[in-house]
């Protein structure tokens, strides 16, 4: 909000400037007139000093409301992203956000990071490239989430999931 002591300090400055003009032209004495120059120099200084406070107010008031909106549009892209997926336990245990079926827009297979999408995060598990035994890592590069599997394949595993989770 446009800080009103500013605002109220102009105003009042203003009044002071009209004061001043107004007993000027009654004077006869060069140095009354002189010392009523300095007095409206000063109230006109004082005033652009609460002018230029209240622009500034304005300014940051401006600021707040583009990033506020912003925000706001990012949150909506987010959530209509948000309904491009499901939650789904793709492997023994190991939960991730994969497309929903029709909903792939050319994308290749993929699947989100639970915890990142819980945070308003697109990240991508990747694969790590380690193998144990008959394990494969999988990773989310933003949270450093590591998970397990038994499927090399984002692809591969993600079918299995649809057909194990459609039975």
């Amino acid at each position: 909000m446009v800080d009103m002591s500013a605002v109220s300090g102009l105003m009042t400055s203003l009044r002071a400037v009209v004061e001043i003009t107004k007993a000027m032209k009654d004077l006869d004495s060069a140095i009354a007139l002189q010392i009523k120059t300095f007095e409206l120099t000063r109230e006109i200084m004082s005033a652009q000093s609460y002018a230029m406070e209240a622009v500034a107010a304005q300014s940051a008031l401006l600021d707040r409301v583009r990033q506020l909106e912003e925000e706001k549009a990012k949150l909506e892209a987010w959530e209509s992203e948000k309904q491009r997926y499901e939650l789904q336990d793709v492997d023994r245990g190991f939960f991730a956000y994969v497309l929903k079926p029709g909903m792939e827009n050319g994308e290749p297979h993929h699947a989100l990071c639970t915890t990142c999408y819980q945070r308003g995060l697109k990240s991508f598990l990747q694969s790590s490239g380690h193998i144990i035994v008959h394990d494969h890592y999988w990773f989310c590069p933003a949270c450093k989430t590591q998970v397990k599997s038994q499927w090399r394949s984002m692809k591969e595993m993600l079918e299995k999931a649809r057909i194990r989770n459609a039975q």
